[in-house]
Parts: C-alpha cells; structure tokens; sequence
C-alpha cells in the first residue's frame, strides 16, 4: 500500500475494528482470575509472531512438499451437524470446517489482516467496497479453479433465502459482490461495516466450489469441498470424518506459526461421547490428541498435567455458559421470577464440584476476557432467601414447574444441570431435564418448548452480544423464533432497549462510544434477568509424545496444517 494515499473511512474503520478486535480481549485479566501463576500466563499469552504480511505478501512457493504419508486420530466429544458453512453455527462444525477451507484473510492477536485465498485488497475512495486480488493457480478439491466467479457464487449461495443461512450476518450490509476480473474480486456495501475483516476470517464466508454444491446440493454437508490444506475423505456411521493433505496446498496463511505445507498424511476425528472413554483412548494410543470443543474434561486438567506420555495445552475460553430463559413462557415473562432463578442458583459450587476449579463464575453474558467487559454490572450472587422472596412477590409462593434443554456429551453439562436442579428444587422450582446432541441442541432451543435452556459461545468479538440477544437472532432462545409473541399475553416480551443499544454498537466506528453501548447492554441484560450467567473457564488439548505444532486458538482450534511427527 502507499502511505501516501488518503486513506477512506471505510478502511480505517475496518482496520481499527480488527485491531480492537484483537487486542480488546484482555486474556491475562482472565487468567489472573483463574489464579494461574504469572510464568504460566506469560506462556499461555505467548502468541505466533509473525512479520507482519502487508497486502501483496503471502505468494512464495514451498521449494518442496511434505510427503509424510503417516495419520493420526484425535478424540473429540460432541457430533459435528454438517461442513456446509453456510448451513452450521457450531464450533464442532467450524473447527473441521477450518482445515478444508481457506479463508480470503485471516486476523492474528494483534489485529493484523493477514493473506489467506486472498493475497492483497484495496478499498474504494467512497467506503463503500473493499476489493481481493486472489492467490493464483488455487484450485479446489474437486480441480475447479479458486477464481472471482468462484467467490462471488459462493456469497450468492450464502445469501439465498433458499438456503436460510444463519451466517449472513457476518457479511454486513453486503450491495453486491463483482467480478473484476478472474482474480479480483469486489465486495460492495450499502453502507460502511467496519467488522467485514472478522466475517472474512471465519470458515463460515470462505469460498466453497458451488459446483460440487450444486451437484450434491443438500447433501453438501456431508460431502464438502474447499480449497484447504485437507480433503474431505469420508464420514462414517460411526461418526468419524477422515481428511487427507491436499498436496496442491503449497502455501501457508502466515496466520499460523509454523510455516509448511501440510505434513500428516490423513486425520481422522474419532467421536467419543464418554469423557472417561475418551481419555482411555489417549492412554491407550487408540487417538494421539483430544481436541475440540469440550473433549477435555475440564475438571480433569489438573490431573492429566501429571501423567507421562502426553502434554495439555490450554487457552482460556473466550465465552460464557449461560441458560435462556423462555420470556415467551410463563411465567419467564415475569422480571422477578428472571430474577430468581439467578439469585437461587450456586455458581461457585459448579465451579469447584464440575469444573475442578478450572473457572470463575459468570458476571456478564460478555466474556471478562473482552475489554468491553462491564466489571461494573451487579452480579446476581447465590441468595436463595431473596430467591423466595421474589418468587412470592410474583405469586409464586409454591414454586412452579418447568422444562430444561441441555447439551449431552460433555458429562460435566449433566452434571453442572443436577446442581442447578437442586439449587431450584430448594426454592420451590421443579424442572423436567432433556439431553440432546449439540447438532440437535439448535432447533430444540428455537423451538420454544423449553423454559429454560443452557447454551454457551466461545466467540472473537464483543458483537456476539448481538448474535445471542438481538430479537430475531439464531442463537436468542429468550425469544425463541419457534414460538409466537402471542403465547405470552399481554407481554411484550423483546426488550426495544436492548436491541437499540446493540444495533448502536454495531453502527459507530467510535471505540469509546462503541465502548459505552456495550457497557450499556450488559447493564440493560442483567437489570432485566435476560439470562442467567453461570461461569466461564478454560480450553484444552491432550497430546501424546511426539505430535508437534499443536496450539489452541482463541476459540479453540487447533491446526492441523502446523502439526507434525517426530516419533
């Protein structure tokens, strides 16, 4: 880029969106609330230090490429629902997803746009459109061409009502996305959207080949194409997806640490729902690394870091487990009884008897790892005294009954769920407890059949308070899309407040007012008892021996394009 040039709003918005993005997670904040030492949290905080790639670097070839034709198995716990981008949400789905597409840029810890399909990208002098020149001679799996059309098919397909993606929001006010010409590519927007470089870094928005979608069409899921570093290969009955190295992927993001073509010739990820089975397949060398969302028990960390043979890694979760409370199901439309629920429930007995310790209660449903974190909101401390107290304000002296949705595998969700049964059972509330996979889990929550329902994100930017709380949302299951506002009558159950707080934040490229609104919003969700915050914790990975390369992202992934073999 010139230095020289007048730089546009709409680029300096974006690039400053990415940097606070980056640098607003106060990770060693978190940290020192787990009361990890200093030495460890320097460790853990030590991110990939890469010299920085301006637009236009990233287009040298390997001289050679890897042919290390050996595999390995990693254990994981929970169900992916599809590798269709444009059909999931869940981060058992992205974290494979990760490894078979390539993204168009990809952002590290300090906020650097960095190059991924898309090697350099230019704004217009309006702030209007941002436009990829694309890294050439890229093809995908299927051998058709990574090129512009390819690109601007795929956002077509995202944004087809036809497919319901509940992804399109990444994309912003997106006008139109055009074809300059075989390599270059423009995105044009309606108005300027500052985080257009974190929708882009997600697997979610990367190019797929719409040949191999259209052809396969619904079955796309289960047969995915990109242009990653691995080829999809199979996914068995038994809910194992195998990959195997894309040899043509001879590049690498400098996004990642190490810097190599793919090394592990197939990968398999092997589902194993018992925590207890899982961690017995490590020992026994059936898998060489536990990974993935939830795979390591988390109250098991302290003692898996004293067994020989393998190594844990951890990061700290950038995400809050919480429970939605039915506002559209009586008698959640009630503020006191919100209130309750939230007074009556023991957050630190979950801490200490689920999670080994490995945690801090839950303040806010922003992660206290955000720098918008509002460290100013008014818990919602165990009190089960004021709990019966304000049930009776509400005419509920006797307590009431209700349902619970839960996520089972992991083991410590079930088991988190018991004590808060008790905790309620001791202030007259009763509820019927069901259990379903993660892949499930989404449409039972839109369903609006439950009063309340656990859920949990791991996410890299304080809009996610948008994504979870905004009416109308996928993931808002206060205000459940499967249940009509005339279930509740008389109530209005969406809080307009609320919304407009989050619809401010998103439309200011002011940090300090941006700042305000999210402090704001916070304050607004638990003045209202919209949810129930319950705690917040670490990530992990279990790897045996001999595997190198792995690290653990800030929402949990692990690479397989860095991972090697020594032994």
């Amino acid at each position: 880029m010139n230095d020289e040039r007048e730089v546009g709003e709409f680029e300096r918005s974006a690039y400053e969106f990415a940097r606070q993005w980056a640098t607003g997670l106060n990770r060693r904040q978190l940290l020192k609330s787990f009361g990890i030492s200093g030495a460890t949290a320097a460790a853990l905080l030590a991110a990939p230090r890469l010299t920085s790639a301006a637009p236009g670097a990233g287009q040298s070839k390997f001289i050679s490429r890897g042919q290390d034709a050996s595999a390995i198995k990693i254990g994981r716990g929970q169900l992916s629902d599809t590798l269709d981008p444009h059909k999931s949400t869940l981060l058992v789905a992205h974290e494979i997803m990760w490894q078979i597409y390539d993204s168009l840029i990809y952002l590290d810890s300090t906020g650097t746009v960095l190059p991924g399909a898309a090697t350099e990208w230019t704004f217009s002098d309006d702030s209007l459109s941002i436009t990829f020149k694309l890294r050439e001679n890229v093809k995908f799996h299927d051998g058709t061409p990574l090129d512009a059309q390819a690109v601007k098919d795929t956002v077509a397909r995202m944004l087809d009502p036809a497919t319901a993606s509940p992804n399109v929001g990444m994309l912003g006010p997106l006008d139109s996305v055009n074809v300059i010409d075989p390599l270059t590519v423009e995105y044009k927007f309606k108005s300027i959207f500052s985080p257009i470089f974190v929708g882009l870094g997600f697997s979610y928005c990367a190019p797929i080949s719409t040949t191999a979608a259209a052809k396969t069409d619904v079955d796309f899921g289960r047969n995915p194409v990109g242009t990653g570093p691995y080829k999809f290969v199979e996914w068995t009955q038994d809910d194992t997806i195998t990959l195997e190295k894309n040899d043509e992927h001879d590049w690498s993001t400098p996004y990642y640490k190490v810097q190599q073509p793919p090394q592990i010739g197939k990968v398999s990820f092997v589902v194993i729902p018992d925590d207890a089975t899982r961690l017995a397949a490590m020992t026994s060398g059936e898998v060489d690394i536990v990974a993935g969302t939830d795979a390591v028990p988390i109250d098991k960390i302290n003692a898996l870091k004293d067994q020989p043979g393998y190594s844990v890694v951890t990061a700290p979760v950038t995400g809050v487990y919480y429970l939605n409370l039915n506002h559209k199901m009586k008698p959640f439309d009630d503020l006191k009884v919100r209130q309750a629920v939230s007074y009556a429930i023991d957050r630190q007995s979950i801490v200490d008897l689920v999670l080994g310790g490995n945690g801090t209660p839950a303040v806010s449903l922003l992660a206290s790892a955000f720098g918008d974190f509002n460290k100013d909101v008014e818990p919602y401390t165990y009190d089960p005294d004021k709990a019966k107290s304000l049930l009776k304000e509400a005419g509920l002296e006797g307590g009431f009954k209700t349902t619970y949705l839960n996520i089972e595998p992991p083991a410590l969700f079930t088991r988190a769920a018991e004590i808060i049964q008790q905790n309620l059972a001791d202030v007259g509330i009763t509820f019927e407890m069901q259990s379903f996979p993660v892949a499930q889990w989404v449409s039972e929550g839109n369903s609006g059949k439950y009063g309340i329902s656990f859920s949990y994100y791991t996410y890299n930017d304080p809009d996610v308070l948008y994504v979870l709380a905004h009416s109308g949302q996928f993931f808002n299951f206060s205000w459940p899309t499967g249940m009509a506002d005339a279930d509740v009558t008389g109530a209005n159950t969406f809080d307009d407040a609320l919304d407009t707080l989050l619809d401010q934040q998103r439309g200011t490229f002011d940090h300090d007012q941006r700042h305000q609104f999210l402090l704001d919003a916070q304050k607004q969700i638990n003045d209202q008892a919209h949810y129930v915050m319950l705690w917040e914790t670490v990530q992990a990975a279990l790897v045996r021996d001999g595997v190198t390369g792995v690290t653990v992202d800030l929402v949990g992934f692990i690479h397989l394009q860095e991972l090697g073999i020594t032994s």
